[in-house]
């Protein structure tokens, strides 16, 4: 919505084919380019969380979220036990200036990785307690990991919203830069992704390296790196950050992420 109170739809087609107009004249009664999306977009009457990593995945999934009419108030993020997102290395201070910048509420939950699933328990009945009604999630095609947020989530009371679900990683990836969110490379898997890439920003150069490894997830929905982003739609105001020299963590070459 514009700041005159006009609607404006972004064509997600667009980002990768010149033929789709990114902003479609409306209504748009048909389009040679829909899909059915696989996303799970349940009814929820009531404001949203979004599982915040900080990363590029939770960031476009808030957004799609937002644009689907939901309303994201609060950012949940499920930290290691020092307060910093594990196998990132983001600061959690930073995190907070994301959600400053994004005008939501952060609940930061530091947690050891032995009690991570009472932690993640404890923190959806605290959601309850402050009258959210759903929480979502940027997960892409791992069927695992979603139904174990799911089954959690649902126990819980709480909707469980999934934006990205189904979609291919190429789509994310198109998606995420086409929108105009800028983010870095702060961890890469050590056996996967080449550490030269630490520090460097998340665009088409690194994308294209990554497309190179077909043992590579587009997305690094297996983990295979990490990222964080300090501006884009919705930011206020770009998020400062500085990184330290590079370091080795459970499997993982890491550059921490701190407030500059």
């Amino acid at each position: 919505m514009s700041a005159r109170g006009s609607n404006f739809w972004q064509c997600g087609r667009a980002a990768t084919d010149r033929r789709f107009a990114r902003y479609p004249r409306l209504p748009v009664a048909r389009c040679e380019g829909f899909e059915a999306t696989t996303a799970k977009l349940p009814a929820v009457d009531g404001p949203v969380a979004v599982a915040w990593s900080g990363g590029k995945d939770s960031t476009l999934a808030r957004q799609r979220a937002l644009l689907s009419g939901y309303r994201p108030t609060l950012l949940v993020n499920m930290a290691g036990a020092d307060g910093t997102v594990r196998f990132h290395g983001v600061d959690g201070e930073l995190v907070a200036r994301q959600a400053r910048a994004l005008g939501a509420e952060l609940l930061q939950v530091p947690a050891a990785p032995e009690a991570y699933e009472a932690r993640f328990e404890e923190m959806l009945g605290e959601l309850r307690k402050r009258g959210v009604a759903g929480l979502v999630f940027g997960n892409l095609h791992l069927a695992d990991v979603q139904a174990w947020f799911e089954t959690r989530t649902a126990r819980a009371g709480l909707a469980h919203v999934e934006p990205l679900w189904g979609w291919a990683p190429s789509e994310v990836v198109a998606q995420f830069l086409a929108a105009g969110f800028r983010a870095v490379v702060v961890s890469v898997m050590e056996d996967r992704v080449d550490p030269c890439w630490l520090g460097a920003p998340f665009d088409q150069r690194f994308v294209a390296a990554l497309a190179a490894r077909p043992d590579v997830d587009l997305c690094g929905e297996r983990g295979e790196y990490h990222t964080f982003v300090h501006d884009g739609p919705g930011f206020a105001a770009p998020v400062g950050f500085a990184l330290g020299e590079a370091i080795r963590s459970e499997g993982y070459w890491i550059r921490p992420a701190r407030p500059a």
